[in-house]
């Protein structure tokens, strides 16, 4: 009688203990002391304290978060700053651009102290111009630990997707390169665009999508954003006409773009963006994510992307830029120690002109029967860039997340699971991740037009 009751008293409590497990989410930002990283730190804290509840608390998963950085002044600089919470965050000493073999150490005794719990990395250090191999994701997947960045780099994208992408898969690690706010979601706009321009006729094909953008000042993200401009001012816009690639200089061809109710129309120029590429080259292809489009013939598209900022004179100033040499332009740590040294006058200039940043997805769709032409038109925009960048990087890390699971392989048909082992750009999302993503960046828009 006892071995029984002794035997039922167990069974209750392994029976209890598998529903009252906590899943813990240990997720490490790199470069999370910057203005990015920081606004992504925060979101992933908000975000998550609002997915746990008195009813799902038993359930949801228990968020640790974890900044790395070559610097502890700069992390301690960052929480007097409040860039990131003072309190309930890690420090992780760690420099992405050293020693490879130390690195890889430094990854694995944070994964371990981890322990059980599922790890994800988030990569914010820019500005990612000038790197040439994508280290850090390579290690993370070596160690099999999911990772989402935020490069606005093509070359190193495009390096990442290439080597990268069927070892991801081959050792069960999901990652999602090339998001934030643009690119990232500006790429399931125009995706979204297309989804709902195909799904009107079976006999439409997509003949252009335009990207314009517009931020005010920095949009609050501060010196980073601008070293990023100026090392692009060195680089080739690349455009697509007709499927095929032209690369452009950079700061031509201006337009003006209306960017909707408070923003206006803006002048705009052109500016590389990985967004263009991954369109024309990803948008129509199937993968193990999208299944929604169409694939019987690969679309030759019209691609490109423009840029404008405030104050005007900023945009010429951009221009005048361009006429320095390109290996000055291009070298990381003059420019971004020239960014440094504007800082105060950047500073100045963000609270004169404000922080909004604005996107417009032009998407236009062909009857190949006939030659009629349709456009959809998206639109968002919110208050500050460095808010909406981190709120969006979140989004993504934690659609990642949603797709984690240390108790088994990864199944897409498991509730949730949005995102399969591989290296993806964020055009290549399929609807649910894609639609999750948008509504959370939803928050805080002042325009949000994606449905017209």
């Amino acid at each position: 009688m006892a071995t029984s009751l002794y035997f039922i008293a167990f069974t209750l409590l392994i029976i209890s203990s598998i529903y009252t497990k906590t899943h813990a989410l240990n997720i490490l930002v790199v470069g999370g002391s910057g203005r990015v990283g920081g606004s992504t730190v925060r979101w992933l804290e908000t975000l998550s304290s609002r997915r746990t509840t008195p009813a799902n608390k038993s359930s949801a998963a228990t968020l640790s978060l974890t900044v790395g950085g070559r610097k502890r002044e700069s992390f301690d600089a960052a929480i007097r700053n409040k860039v990131i919470p003072s309190s309930g965050v890690d420090f992780l000493s760690l420099d992405i651009d050293g020693d490879e073999s130390i690195l890889k150490q430094t990854l694995q005794r944070w994964q371990q102290r981890a322990r059980e719990s599922n790890c994800l990395v988030v990569h914010t250090a820019g500005p990612f111009q000038g790197r040439r191999s994508p280290v850090l994701l390579a290690t993370c997947i070596d160690l099999g630990i999911p990772y989402v960045d935020v490069c606005d780099e093509w070359d190193l994208a495009e390096l990442s997707k290439e080597n990268l992408h069927s070892v991801a898969t081959e050792k069960n690690v999901p990652a999602i390169i090339s998001c934030g706010i643009w690119p990232g979601v500006s790429a399931l706009m125009a995706a979204r665009g297309v989804n709902v321009l195909t799904s009107r006729h079976k006999d439409l094909e997509i003949s252009s999508i335009d990207y314009s953008f517009f931020t005010a000042g920095t949009g609050n993200a501060g010196p980073t954003i601008v070293s990023a401009t100026f090392l692009l001012l060195a680089t080739p816009a690349i455009t697509f006409l007709s499927g095929k690639r032209y690369d452009k200089e950079p700061w031509t061809e201006r337009k003006t773009i209306d960017f909707g109710k408070g923003v206006g129309n803006k002048p705009v120029w052109l500016l590389d963006n990985p967004d263009v590429p991954t369109t024309a080259l990803y948008l129509n292809r199937p993968t193990n994510n999208n299944d929604e489009l169409p694939t019987k013939n690969r679309w030759k598209m019209d691609v490109s992307s423009r840029f404008g900022t405030d104050p005007l004179i900023w945009n010429y100033l951009f221009g005048a830029m361009k006429s320095l040499p390109k290996s000055l332009l291009y070298n990381r740590d003059a420019m971004q120690n020239f960014s440094l040294f504007s800082e105060p006058i950047i500073r100045l200039v963000d609270k004169l002109v404000g922080a909004t940043n604005a996107m417009r997805v032009d998407v236009t769709a062909k009857d190949v029967n006939n030659g009629k032409k349709q456009t959809i038109t998206l639109r968002m925009a919110h208050d500050d860039l460095e808010q909406c960048v981190g709120l969006a990087t979140a989004a993504f890390a934690l659609e990642v997340a949603k797709s984690m699971d240390k108790d088994g392989p990864y199944d897409r048909e498991e509730t949730g699971v949005t995102v399969s082992p591989g290296v993806w750009f964020p055009v290549e999302l399929g609807r649910d991740a894609r639609e999750n993503i948008l509504e959370i960046v939803k928050e805080g828009a002042f325009v949000y037009e994606l449905d017209s």
